[in-house]
């Protein structure tokens, strides 16, 4: 770099004090020259005559390289330096200007600017630059407008699986009517079997976005995380190819966390596949659970995270990776880089889901050709485990006893279905299209009626307040909610109240046959 003459250090065009004011001189000289914030002074001739340790540490450049000369080149982007230009120009300051620099190893860093000019009189004539490192803030801006886009997201991902829930209510509901007419070993049934099994695949991918959406409620109780990525490696096990390997480090005396078993398990898997589909000529896939407490010191990864202790399970592979554009989009609903036959998009958008409602997060690393891996952390929690529960025999479907039931939804397949289906069980149903009409045929029946099975989403009033209503005029009914939704869509004095019974949309005969026995036959407190 060519050298200004007479040009040696910082602001030499200053004579330095003498005697007592010498001490002053170095102390403000010293307080320059700190490392959290880059200071830089150029001349009128855009010559450098400043340039602090903080500045070094930013631009990656040292003192001697910069001091006597111009700024090396590419330091800033060309529309930024034409911009800084112009204002500086025109006389006008620049003030908290968010740029991106290169640095002298050619690795770039988000820094804020803000340039003044330097006082007419004073000897260098020029103007001072200051620095700030403006890493972290930016981090945490993506991570939170992340959150924002995913939540927006999940919104829309609710509404859309509510509206299908209520399409396959009547499919799968009449396609089981129909199996139930025919003799199983008959050329139809084996059609409507057909139908029935694409419409349950459909059902579980309303799920999954029920599962991503905000709408999603989750029953937790203590969980021990290595029992469930045992489970996660036996089912792997049927399906994985035999040049993948398996390897497990769990830690012993990792700690428990409240959850849904099936939903982590479920969770869990998606990923492991995820990372199987990333290795198709084979590879090692690693799975491994640590405690860990996140303080102030450890690394933000999550807008969501907190201080706190955690569960911390990663999943590892050796396989293709993911470049960065890539892995910014795996969580949304529907992105997938692979074929239309191959995949819906939805897997990791779920384990996205599942782990906000568990209360955790999730950090991604991956390197194009380095495999990917998958840190999953969950708050932990006391206590210990809960004995797995035996599955139940299964009993035979319940009947009704002339039992008169009210069934008010608005979608008039569903409607005519749930009537079907009560009057087959053997129950007196009565049907009502909508709130008002639901509200005439319960009053005309308020002593009559034995249940009521209600519609959440209607036009006009809604469900929750029709059942208040009905509620308050006889506390005795005893009424089911349902809805294309889960659980979790209720109202919060809804969902909390013990007496309040839920179905969710769509449901089999032989679901809502036991559903409403079980509430007939128990006393209302």
């Amino acid at each position: 770099m060519k050298k200004s003459e007479g040009a040696e250090n910082e602001l030499k065009t200053h004579d330095r004090p003498s005697g007592g004011e010498r001490s002053t001189f170095d102390f403000v000289e010293a307080l320059l020259d700190v490392e959290i914030l880059g200071i830089v002074v150029l001349d009128r001739e855009g010559i450098c005559r400043f340039f602090n340790r903080g500045a070094g540490l930013l631009t990656g450049y040292s003192r001697d390289e910069c001091i006597g000369g111009p700024l090396p080149g590419g330091i800033l982007d060309r529309k930024d330096e034409e911009y800084i230009k112009k204002k500086i120009e025109a006389g006008s300051a620049i003030s908290n200007l968010e740029v991106r620099i290169k640095r002298r190893d050619e690795s770039e860093k988000d820094v804020i600017l803000s340039v003044s000019r330097l006082n007419a009189h004073d000897p260098v004539n020029g103007y001072v630059i200051f620095i700030v490192d403006n890493t972290e803030k930016k981090h945490l801006q993506n991570l939170l407008l992340h959150s924002q886009k995913m939540e927006i997201v999940g919104e829309m991902a609710g509404g859309i699986a509510h509206d299908f829930n209520n399409l396959l209510e009547g499919i799968l509901g009449y396609t089981s009517f129909m199996m139930g007419l025919v003799e199983n070993e008959s050329e139809l049934y084996s059609y409507l079997e057909i139908v029935f099994n694409a419409a349950k695949k459909a059902s579980d991918l309303s799920d999954r976005l029920l599962t991503f959406s905000k709408d999603q409620d989750t029953e937790k109780t203590p969980l021990n995380i290595n029992t469930i990525l045992k489970e996660v490696v036996k089912l792997l096990e049927r399906s994985i190819d035999k040049r993948v390997t398996i390897e497990m480090n769990l830690s012993k005396d990792v700690k428990e966390v409240l959850g849904a078993s099936g939903q982590l398990e479920q969770a869990l898997l998606n990923v492991c596949l995820n990372a199987r589909d990333a290795m198709p000529n084979g590879g090692k896939l690693m799975m491994s659970s640590e405690n860990v407490f996140i303080d102030r010191s450890y690394p933000r990864l999550s807008w969501k995270m907190s201080i706190g202790e955690y569960v911390k399970i990663s999943i590892a592979d050796t396989g293709i990776g993911m470049n960065k554009e890539t892995m910014t989009k795996i969580f949304e609903p529907f992105f997938t880089t692979k074929k239309r036959s191959e995949g819906t998009g939805l897997g990791l958008s779920m384990v996205y889901g599942i782990v906000d409602k568990h209360g955790g997060f999730i950090n991604v690393y991956s390197e194009v050709g380095e495999g990917t891996v998958f840190n999953i952390y969950l708050p932990a929690s006391g206590g210990p485990a809960p004995e797995e529960k035996v599955a139940e025999k299964r009993e035979d479907i319940p009947l009704g006893k002339n039992e008169k039931v009210l069934f008010i939804d608005d979608e008039p397949v569903v409607r005519d279905l749930g009537r079907d289906m009560l009057v087959k069980l053997g129950y007196n149903v009565l049907t009502a299209g909508g709130a008002d009409e639901g509200m005439k045929l319960f009053k005309e029946n308020i002593d009559k009626l034995d249940l009521v099975i209600l519609d959440i989403i209607m036009p006009g009033a809604s469900g929750q307040d029709l059942f208040r209503e009905m509620t308050r005029l006889n506390p005795k009914v005893k009424v089911i909610l349902s809805s294309g939704y889960n659980r979790g869509f209720l109202e919060e004095d809804l969902a909390n109240e013990e007496g309040v019974h839920f179905i969710q949309k769509p449901y089999a005969m032989e679901e809502l046959a036991r559903q409403v026995r079980k509430i007939l036959d128990s006393d209302r407190s």
